[in-house]
């Protein structure tokens, strides 16, 4: 069978409007700020044998993760033991791909008179699923078992609804069991909500030409991205960064190392320089780094590349066991995300030396989460504020990086203040630019921020971030942002600056200031338009000390001294 191209987009696009139903579903019924507000989550599609065919919104790489679910689930449960109706779960790490403990799987077979043919899945974030502290991402976790409840590929759901034994295991394992609940059941409607519209498209256009359509869009992408890599000049390019340290050692650096080789149609992404897998909670699975490194590859040659199983016809990964990046059980990976960040900016280094058109500034490194628990919140019940740090995108060659963007994601997942401070017992007494924090360049980085927290009780505070120490990277002869700070009591005399990685116990009345850094700049600062870096002054983005020291502007009463900015880029 051979489909012609008008019915086949017509029917891809039904299957966009799917996944796009399936995220829309997932994210207004969820239950946390950090899935409904952050949309830290996703739900898509994978063929019968697991291949990534499409996704709707939240955090792509998710997606890439769907295969190896996939994969565990149908050499845990044969094919005839699957039902219409079953619904499954399952979130450990090295079983079914997902980053880390706190992301849930709910995978939802699809069946048409019997014929599996496809699979709707879903990975998001849960608030809570035990662990050492409030939101299962302990600074102090040295293996997998202090992460959180692990679930194996489990049955969750039937015909007949909710499995309760299975059900009542989650809601045991969690300081916010409602909530986490909530989540769950709206995961496995997202997917199921997918499983019925494509029997709905089989039932007009045929199975099989549901089938072909899907594989042909696979097929296209795989052809679309190897004829954009045949299209640069074979070479090998590196680029490396390093992670403040691991949580567990707080005076060494990790580094995450990429060599690219791009011969032909083919590129090859080696992460073998890297250093060897951590104590500490800082890794990130294979699976996960591959995901970012295939975003890297697309953003760095052509955007329109769908996300997709097909791009991975393209690449080739020497990625080690036992690396940071590629770690072996039982080694905890909670903090993972950072360290995913790193890996992502080092691929986009490394590719625009291969491909100098789509060369981009690294984003700010400076990300991560906060969690917070409180034993009473606004609703009388234990609590956890699970909330996401970004920080902003990187100048290009003719663009300034966008503010408060993350940068492996490309979308803005900040939570807002109105929710933070209606659903949790704390008031945000700060959320606003930070002065001087984007990296100079012909065009700059964004701008990062400056948020505050004053705790109304007393609260168990984990703060998961990065780039305290060990500063990003500019392009082009641009340069790298300031480091990220994050502060208790900031302003008093009992002033105390936490790690990257920290857990503590906070009282009631305290304040906390992180400061998130922007991304890095591109080209050299003395070639940026003066006009340019005056209105930065006038918005608050840049001092007029950064404007002379970085930029060699000399800005007077509010107006740029151009005899003396000429003279001050001539020297």
């Amino acid at each position: 069978m051979s489909l012609d191209p008008i019915t086949t987009e017509v029917v891809l696009s039904r299957v966009r409007e799917t996944t796009e139903a399936m995220a829309h579903a997932l994210f207004h019924s969820g239950y946390s700020p950090i899935l409904r507000e952050s949309q830290d989550g996703t739900a898509g599609l994978t063929d019968a044998g697991g291949q990534v065919i499409m996704v709707g919104g939240g955090i792509q790489y998710h997606s890439m993760l769907y295969t190896k679910a996939v994969e565990s689930l149908l050499a845990a449960y044969p094919a005839d033991t699957m039902r219409a109706g079953d619904s499954f779960i399952c979130n450990d790490p090295y079983q079914a791909g997902n980053s880390h403990v706190p992301d849930m799987v709910v995978l939802t077979p699809v069946f048409y008179h019997d014929r599996r043919i496809a699979f709707g899945v879903s990975v998001a974030h849960k608030a809570d699923l035990g662990g050492l502290v409030p939101g299962s991402s302990g600074a102090a976790s040295r293996e997998i078992f202090h992460d959180g409840l692990r679930l194996p590929p489990v049955r969750y759901w039937t015909k007949d609804g909710v499995v309760p034994e299975i059900e009542n295991i989650i809601r045991t394992n969690s300081r916010v069991p409602d909530v986490v609940v909530g989540d769950l059941r709206g995961q496995v409607g997202s997917t199921r909500l997918g499983a019925e519209r494509l029997i709905a498209l089989s039932d007009e256009y045929g199975v099989d030409t549901l089938v072909e359509a899907m594989q042909s869009l696979i097929d296209r992408t795989r052809d679309r991205l190897r004829a954009e890599i045949a299209s640069w000049p074979d070479g090998e390019a590196e680029a490396e960064g390093y992670m403040d340290h691991d949580g567990a050692d707080l005076n060494t650096p990790v580094k995450i190392h990429v060599r690219t080789i791009k011969q032909g149609d083919r590129l090859t992404i080696d992460f073998s320089g890297s250093d060897p897998q951590t104590k500490g909670p800082i890794n990130t699975p294979a699976q996960t780094c591959r995901a970012v490194s295939l975003l890297a590859t697309i953003a760095a040659s052509d955007p329109t590349i769908p996300v997709n199983a097909g791009a991975f016809g393209a690449l080739d990964f020497v990625l080690p066991d036992g690396k940071v990046v590629s770690p072996t059980f039982p080694a905890t990976v909670n903090h993972y995300f950072p360290t995913s960040h790193l890996a992502y900016a080092c691929v986009v280094a490394a590719l625009g030396k291969l491909n100098p058109s789509r060369a981009v500034a690294p984003p700010g490194l400076g990300n991560g989460a906060i969690a917070i628990g409180y034993k009473e919140g606004r609703n009388g019940k234990p609590t956890v504020q699970y909330e996401l740090m970004v920080t902003s995108l990187g100048g290009t060659a003719e663009h300034d990086g966008t503010p408060m963007v993350m940068g492996m994601c490309h979308f803005t997942p900040s939570t807002p203040v109105e929710i933070v401070e209606t659903e949790y017992p704390i008031r945000i007494r700060k959320f606003d630019i930070w002065e001087d924090s984007a990296g100079a360049g012909r065009t700059r980085g964004g701008i990062g921020f400056v948020r505050e927290y004053e705790m109304l009780s007393d609260v168990m505070l984990t703060a998961r971030t990065a780039n305290h120490e060990q500063p990003g990277w500019g392009v082009a002869g641009g340069e790298g942002p300031p480091v990220c700070v994050t502060m208790i009591n900031p302003d008093g005399p009992d002033a105390i600056e936490l790690a990257a990685l920290d857990t503590r116990e906070i009282a009631a009345g305290t304040v906390v200031r992180l400061q998130q850094t922007g991304g890095s700049g591109y080209g050299d600062p003395f070639e940026r338009d003066a006009a340019r870096v005056l209105r930065d002054v006038l918005d608050g983005y840049l001092s007029a000390g950064a404007a002379q020291d970085k930029y060699g502007v000399e800005i007077v009463e509010g107006r740029v001294d151009k005899a003396a900015t000429a003279l001050r880029r001539k020297r």
